[in-house]
């Protein structure tokens, strides 16, 4: 920590180093934690990924960098080989090597994740671009592989909402770190049976696909 024990100076900096973290990634391609030119910065996280308090707030990539320009007026990519390949990573929802955390997975990630899934069922397939009937079997399938391992069977058409709602699970307001890679694995694994189509693009001006007012009675 940066004195002798946790302290309020963690608590200071720890949300801008946290997306500075992921920002640098995704925008610029430049790996700090776990780049051996900052050791320090490594063992900071570390250490912080032992409280349970931090690890109730911790983020990830997808999530920062996708809610960050609208925040910020503007993230600009550098347009380098090795940006566009960071840049993939984290789009891709299913890179469990990202340099964005060193926790091993808890033996009820998928659990947890199939609970919050079932939970907000009904405001989910609300909200979705996808007809109601074909985004609920289609997630009904993503949760089957999720549980169970099985490959999925979903219906022609509900790759676009499936892939929608990939994009927009965030951590940690819908659940933890662990839970939404393997539920946004599920997804895509669901959504690539289904067919090619993409989601609709993530906006950068706004974040109004999150209104919570959808979300709750």
């Amino acid at each position: 920590f940066f004195l002798d024990q946790f302290s309020i100076v963690d608590c200071i900096f720890v949300p801008y180093v946290e997306r500075m973290n992921a920002s640098l990634f995704y925008y610029k391609g430049f790996q700090l934690r776990g780049n051996p030119m900052f050791p320090n910065i490594t063992r900071w996280f570390e250490g912080l990924e032992t409280r349970d308090t931090y690890l109730g707030t911790q983020s990830d990539f997808h999530t920062h960098c996708h809610d960050l320009p609208p925040q910020m007026g503007g993230c600009y990519r550098n347009d380098t080989e090795g940006q566009k390949e960071c840049e993939k990573r984290v789009d891709s929802c299913t890179d469990f090597k990202l340099p964005e955390h060193g926790l091993a997975e808890p033996e009820e990630s998928k659990i947890f994740a199939a609970a919050r899934v079932l939970k907000y069922k009904d405001y989910i397939v609300k909200v979705n671009p996808a007809d109601d009937g074909i985004i609920d079997e289609g997630l009904r399938c993503s949760l089957t592989h999720l549980l169970t391992g099985e490959s999925p069977s979903p219906p022609q058409g509900c790759d676009e909402g499936l892939r929608y709602l990939k994009q927009r699970i965030n951590v940690p307001r819908d659940m933890p770190m662990w839970s939404a890679r393997r539920l946004r694995e599920s997804l895509e694994v669901a959504a690539n049976a289904s067919g090619p189509r993409v989601a609709q693009p993530l906006p950068t001006q706004h974040r109004k696909d999150q209104n919570p007012a959808n979300f709750g009675k």
